[in-house]
């Protein structure tokens, strides 16, 4: 059974940027007539621009913009992009120039400018860096970082199409919708869908599931304006059987197995608490965590959430569970056992984790 969805009023209307009220700009970012131009044509920019307040988006949210990249030049006839950027660092946050997308770490052609950290971009890029692998010069990929420590360029991608039916910096018009329903961020170009994945927030929300929200763009050798003409945001209210895990998590997400769209913790923790047991699950772990429990008494789950995926291609919960649906519980051996609903039986490519208590009645 799949979730119940109503997105709410938009939260956030800018019909021009004639009037920015709301909004903080950093770096080379400024209004531009009626639009937000991020950079403009110049060589060697970056900017960002940031809701001054936080956004709830753990629950689902959705966001439209039109943009429109022109006056492209220089190294490879334009470059670099522009992303849609979801982070928990600050409203003054500002990545590198070049290909590092105003989001993230640049490369050693910047001296190393650092990145965003606890961010998740949805990277429109329009310049091909072979050495950072790039599939072509007009894509869109989700890129990732977590921990400041950890940052390296380039990005981490967690998805990316190839290559898009249409040209980004093509000089035209176009529309964006960017719609995150969990654990499952889609973005849609001119109303035609160009890539969908699971995405783990755990990494950019607070404890009350918000993170502040923006945009950022770089130039390099080459350049372009990135203007935004107009932009939407709302955040969703979600009837559903999965739960978004908060960013008060009980282990480091350092300790996430690498190579995986959501957070995969290398093993379980079980940790004594004064009413029971504190649990962290991976999802790829068939019966993967246990209690004492000699004589088989009853055991209440509480505070469970988080995500389980089997299937992260797929759309919600035809490849994801929350605990409600999916967590279960046996007794054997003197002990409670608990592990992820099997779907498909292939518990080691299963990505998330579930963190819940345990009381002993």
């Amino acid at each position: 059974m799949g979730a119940t969805w109503a997105i709410l009023l938009f939260a956030v209307h800018f019909q021009n940027f004639s009037v920015a009220d709301g909004l903080n700009l950093v770096g080379d970012a400024a209004i531009a007539g009626d639009a937000l131009r991020l950079t403009s044509a110049r060589g060697d920019k970056a900017g960002a621009v940031w809701l001054r307040e936080k956004q709830s988006v753990a629950s689902g949210f959705e966001t439209t913009f039109q943009f429109q990249i022109t006056k492209s030049g220089g190294l490879g006839h334009g470059a670099d992009g522009f992303a849609f950027v979801l982070q928990n660092s600050g409203p003054e946050a500002l990545g590198g120039k070049g290909s590092a997308g105003g989001f993230a770490v640049s490369d050693r052609t910047y001296h190393h400018e650092t990145g965003i950290p606890w961010s998740i971009a949805v990277f429109f890029d329009t310049f091909r860096n072979r050495e950072a692998g790039d599939p072509s010069d007009n894509y869109v990929a989700f890129c990732t970082y977590g921990r400041p420590d950890e940052m390296r360029w380039p990005a981490s991608r967690l998805a990316f199409t190839p290559k898009l039916h249409v040209r980004l910096r093509d000089g035209q018009v176009h529309s964006a919708r960017i719609l995150f329903r969990p654990p499952v961020l889609s973005v849609f170009l001119d109303d035609s869908p160009v890539l969908e994945s699971a995405v783990d927030l755990s990494i950019v929300i607070d404890p009350h599931g918000s993170a502040w929200v923006g945009f950022t763009a770089s130039t390099g050798g080459g350049y372009e304006n990135h203007d935004i003409l107009n932009w939407s945001f709302g955040s969703a209210e979600v009837s559903s059987n999965m739960s978004v895990v908060a960013s008060e998590i009980s282990f480091h997400m350092s300790s996430c197995l690498p190579g995986r769209n959501l957070c995969t913790p290398e093993r379980a923790v079980v940790e004594r608490t004064d009413q029971g047991y504190h649990i962290v699950l991976p999802a790829n772990l068939e019966w993967g965590a246990s209690i004492p429990n000699p004589s088989c008494q009853a055991v209440e789950i509480a505070n469970a959430h988080g995500i389980a995926c089997w299937d992260v291609k797929a759309k919600g919960s035809d490849g994801c569970s929350g605990p409600a649906n999916g967590l279960i519980m046996e007794n054997h051996g003197g002990r409670a056992w608990f592990s992820v609903s099997a779907h498909g039986g292939n518990f080691q490519q299963n990505e998330g984790f579930y963190e819940f208590d345990v009381v002993m009645k």
